[in-house]
C-alpha cells in the first residue's frame, strides 16, 4: 500500500464515516428537513473536503520526502524490500511503502554516519601518531632505538600484523632487515633483496610505493631470500630524504579475519597510502638524522682515540728523545773520559805485568792484586767507551728463534746453577728482522743476566718467561719477564740512565747500552715492573730498517 492509499482510508475512517453516520441519524429522527440541520450538513462536508485536501497535500509532501531519502542514501533493491517487509508495517492497514523507505534511509544515514564516525576516529588516532612520530624522531638519537618504535607505531596506527624496516646499503646496493615484527625468523637473519628484486627491490628502483591485494597470488613474493610476511594485503612504501631512498616499510595485514566476521581480511585502503607517505617522509628524515648523528658520534670517538693514542705516542717520543739527548750527551762526555784514562791503564798493565816478572815471592800477592784492579778498571773503561761510541750497525737478516737459541745455550750453565726455569714462547710465523745480530744477542743476553741475577736471593720457584711475537705487520715485540722483587718506583723512570743500578757490584752501564743499541736500530726498549711481581722488559722492533737508520748509523 502507498502512503496515499493509507492517507484515503485513514480520512474516510475519521471523518466521512463520523459525517455519514451523523447523516443518518439525522435523517432517522426525521431532523434533515430543517434548515438549520442541512446548513449544518453542508458546512462539515464543507469542512471535511478541506481538511481531507489539506490532509493530502501533508501526505504528498511525506511521501515525496521519502522519495528523496530512498534516492539520496545508496543502498540495493534486496536492502529495500527487506526494509518494507520488516520496519513499514501499520497496524489496521498493512505495508505503507513510504514509512519503510523512510525507516530505510536513516538506517543507511545511521550506518553511514557510524563509518564516518570511524573513519575520522582512524584519523584522529593517525594524526596523533604523525605528531608523536614527529616528537619521537628529536628525542631517540639510535637509528635501531628509532626505526623499533617507528615500526611498532606504524602497524599500530594502520592495524598491521607483520611489518618490517629495510634499509639500504648505498655500496652494495642491497636491502637488509633492520627490524622486524610478527616475522616468521629472525628479523636480522641474513636477508638479502638486492635493487630490482622482488618488491622491495622494485620500490627502491622506481621509487613508488606498490599496494598489494593478496600475497599468496602475487608472483613477486616467490624469491628465497624474501621475508615472509604471510598472506593477506601487503603494502611497501619507500624511506625518501630528497632525492634519495634510504630504505623501505613493508606492511601485511593478520592472516585471519576479525573476531566473528568470514571472509578475508581487511585490505589496506587509499587513506592508509596517503597516511603512510606523509608518515614516511617524517620518518626518512629522522633515520637519516639519526644515522649521521651516529655516524657523527663514531667518528668522534675514533677521533677521540687517534688523539690520545697521539698524545701517548708524542708522551714517549718526547721521553725518548730525552733520554736520547741525555745519551748522547753523557757518550760524548764518557768516550772522551774513558780514552783519556784509557792511555795510562795501557800504561799501568804493562808495569803491572814487568813487577808480576820481578817481583819476589812476598810481594806476588800485592802485585795479582794490583793486575785485577787494574783489570776491572779496563773493564769499565772498555764499558763506558762501548756506550759513547757510535758504531754503524752490520745489518743481516736475523732469525730471532735461532738467536734466542744461541743466547740460552751461552746462558745455560749460570741459569742451571741458580735453578732458574726458563718458558720461551715463540710465534710460529715469526719473520725474521733486518739487524745487527752481535749488538742484538748482546741485548738479549744482558735482559736475562739482569733477570738472573734479580732472582738470585728469591726463595721459591724462579721463572723466566721470554715471548716473541708479532706487534703489528711490519713490527716484532719481545718480552723477557722475571718473578724477582722487581725494580723500586723511585728508579724505574731512570733505570736506564747511565750508571744506575740496583746491583752492589753493577757499573750501571748495561741497560744503557742496550737502550742505544735499540734506539739504533730504530725500535723501542721499555719497562714494566708491577709491585711485587716481578719486572717485564718489552723490546720492539721494526722487521725492515726505518727510512733514516742510515743517517742514524
Amino acid at each position: 500500500m502507498r502512503l496515499r492509499q493509507a492517507s484515503v482510508t485513514i480520512f474516510a475512517l475519521t471523518a466521512i464515516l463520523p459525517l455519514l453516520l451523523f447523516v443518518f441519524f439525522m435523517w432517522r429522527f426525521e431532523r434533515l428537513r430543517e434548515p438549520e440541520a442541512q446548513l449544518g450538513v453542508f458546512l462539515a462536508l464543507v469542512i471535511a473536503l478541506l481538511g481531507f485536501v489539506v490532509f493530502r497535500q501533508l501526505v504528498d509532501r511525506i511521501a515525496a520526502l521519502g522519495h528523496m531519502f530512498e534516492r539520496a542514501v545508496p543502498g540495493t533493491d534486496a536492502d529495500a524490500a527487506a526494509a518494507r517487509a520488516g520496519d513499514a508495517v501499520v497496524a489496521g492497514l498493512g505495508q505503507v511503502a513510504e514509512i519503510g523507505e523512510i525507516a530505510h534511509a536513516f538506517g543507511r544515514m545511521l550506518a553511514e554516519l557510524r563509518a564516518s564516525t570511524g573513519r575520522l576516529e582512524d584519523l584522529v588516532f593517525k594524526l596523533g601518531t604523525l605528531n608523536e612520530m614527529v616528537e619521537m624522531a628529536a628525542r631517540i638519537p639510535r637509528v635501531e632505538d628509532l626505526l623499533s618504535h617507528v615500526l611498532e607505531r606504524t602497524m599500530r596506527a594502520v592495524s598491521a600484523g607483520i611489518g618490517s624496516i629495510m634499509l639500504l646499503d648505498p655500496e652494495r646496493q642491497v636491502l637488509r632487515v633492520a627490524v622486524g615484527r610478527g616475522l616468521a625468523t629472525d628479523p636480522r637473519a641474513h636477508v638479502e633483496v638486492r635493487v630490482g628484486e622482488g618488491i622491495a627491490g622494485k620500490v627502491v628502483q622506481l621509487g613508488e610505493p606498490v599496494l598489494v591485494a593478496d600475497i599468496e597470488t602475487d608472483p613477486r613474493f616467490g624469491q628465497q631470500s624474501d621475508p615472509k610476511y604471510g598472506g593477506g594485503s601487503f603494502i611497501c612504501m619507500p624511506l625518501r630524504v630528497g632525492d634519495r631512498i634510504v630504505g623501505v616499510v613493508n606492511l601485511a595485514k593478520k592472516e585471519y579475519a576479525p573476531s566473528g566476521v568470514g571472509g578475508a581480511p581487511p585490505a589496506f585502503t587509499q587513506t592508509d597510502l596517503q597516511f603512510l607517505n606523509a608518515l614516511m617522509t617524517y620518518t626518512a628524515y629522522a633515520v637519516d638524522n639519526a644515522r649521521l648523528f651516529q655516524e657523527a658520534q663514531e667518528a668522534t670517538r675514533r677521533l677521540q682515540e687517534v688523539v690520545e693514542d697521539q698524545k701517548l705516542r708524542l708522551t714517549l717520543a718526547q721521553q725518548q728523545m730525552v733520554q736520547a739527548a741525555k745519551l748522547s750527551a753523557l757518550g760524548e762526555l764518557v768516550a772522551g773520559v774513558a780514552h783519556e784514562l784509557n792511555n795510562p791503564l795501557t800504561v799501568m798493565v804493562g808495569v803491572a805485568d814487568m813487577l808480576q816478572e820481578q817481583a819476589t815471592e812476598a810481594l806476588k800477592p800485592s802485585v795479582d792484586l794490583l793486575k785485577d784492579a787494574v783489570e776491572a778498571a779496563r773493564h769499565v773503561v772498555r764499558g763506558l767507551l762501548t756506550f759513547g761510541r757510535r758504531m754503524p750497525l752490520e745489518r743481516t737478516r736475523v732469525s730471532l728463534d735461532e738467536m734466542l737459541d744461541k743466547v740460552l745455550a751461552l746462558t745455560a750453565a749460570e741459569l742451571r746453577l741458580t735453578n732458574v726455569v726458563v718458558e720461551k714462547e715463540v710465534e710460529p710465523t715469526l719473520p725474521p728482522v733486518w739487524a745487527d745480530g752481535n749488538q742484538l744477542q748482546q741485548v738479549l743476553t744482558n735482559l736475562i743476566a739482569n733477570a738472573k741475577q734479580a732472582m738470585a736471593d728469591l726463595e721459591g720457584a724462579r721463572r723466566l718467561h721470554i715471548s716473541m711475537r708479532r706487534a703489528g705487520e711490519d713490527r716484532v715485540r719481545i718480552q723477557v719477564t722475571d718473578t724477582g722483587p722487581g725494580i723500586p718506583p723511585a728508579i724505574i723512570g731512570s733505570v736506564f740512565d747511565p750508571f744506575v743500578t740496583t746491583k752492589a757490584d753493577g757499573t750501571g752501564l748495561g741497560l744503557s747500552i742496550s737502550y742505544g743499541i735499540v734506539r739504533e736500530h730504530g725500535g723501542q726498549l721499555s719497562v714494566e715492573s708491577p709491585p711485587g711481581l716481578g719486572a717485564r722488559f718489552t723490546l720492539e722492533l721494526p722487521v725492515e730498517a726505518p727510512a733514516d737508520a742510515g743517517a742514524r748509523a
